[in-house]
């Protein structure tokens, strides 16, 4: 009795998840590049590093003969922005694969930047060695991120910059499923059970040879890959970390602009702030 109990729970679970899946397909498909293959997401990097360097301008000032250092730096494409613009700039990255990408694509466009495989809470790098510091889309991914906030502040030197952009857990992104589920706030709407159910149903529309094992894959990568960091809580690192301030912090809404006011409300706030952009200097 109990099991089949069970089996019409699991039934109609699953039943649930193809109805959300279906109207998942409503809700327009979040635009990030690259998707393609390594060298595609390297250009869509670059791309973005130099609008990023041209919309920040005033906070990043001239790279020219600065030590600037990219955490987190994905397939090289922002770090090698940085030194096209004059910057001495170093990449890291804690996946072998995503350095050895970076090297190829800096290669190809005949720039030699260091990049190296290292952890942003064990930086492979002497005290005070840079200029800058940028960690784009990273500050999320971090095991620790208090820890990886006092290693950064240890090899930036007194008075440098460090500069975070990030996308909080509330945000409607914060799960970073886009690739799969469009439905805003998914990680906080659905229980993870059924979140789970809803990435099987995704993928096997998609035609997954086992949709249930890649979802259960990608919950997994979920919970590895997320610290759930709020503004909230990354404000209350920042307040507690005694060798940075804060200089500049920006809080914008994930699609429309008109949405900003509603970033600064508390609580509410942490629904309605897609990236944190966040300058420290060191004290």
């Amino acid at each position: 009795m109990y099991a089949r109990r069970d089996e019409g729970r699991i039934s109609l679970l699953r039943a649930l998840a193809r109805c959300i899946a279906w109207l998942d397909r409503l809700f327009p498909r979040v635009r990030v590049g690259g998707r393609e293959s390594g060298e595609a997401y390297s250009c869509w990097e670059y791309e973005s590093g130099r609008a990023l360097l041209a919309e920040y301008a005033d906070h990043f000032g001239p790279l020219g003969g600065r030590a600037v250092l990219d955490i987190g730096c994905g397939l090289g494409g922002k770090t090698l922005a940085y030194a096209e613009a004059g910057a001495r700039a170093v990449g890291v990255d804690i996946a072998p694969e995503h350095v050895a990408q970076s090297a190829n694509f800096a290669r190809s466009r005949g720039a030699a930047i260091p990049f190296l495989v290292g952890d942003a809470g064990a930086l492979p790098f002497p005290d005070e060695m840079f200029d800058l510091v940028v960690a784009n889309d990273a500050m999320e991914h971090f095991h620790d991120p208090a820890a990886a906030l006092a290693e950064i502040a240890r090899v930036v030197r007194r008075g440098g910059v460090i500069y975070l952009f990030f996308t909080p857990w509330g945000s409607p992104l914060g799960s970073h499923l886009y690739d799969y589920i469009r439905t805003p706030w998914c990680h906080l709407l659905f229980p993870e059970r059924l979140l789970r159910e809803v990435l099987a149903a995704v993928l096997e529309r998609r035609g997954a040879r086992d949709p249930g094992a890649e979802a259960r894959m990608l919950i997994d990568a979920y919970h590895a890959e997320l610290n759930r960091i709020t503004v909230r809580g990354y404000r209350r690192i920042v307040a507690n970390s005694p060798d940075v301030e804060a200089a500049v912090e920006e809080r914008i809404p994930p699609k429309f602009s008109f949405l900003h006011p509603l970033t600064r409300i508390p609580l509410l706030g942490e629904l309605f702030t897609g990236t944190v952009v966040s300058l420290l200097r060191k004290r």
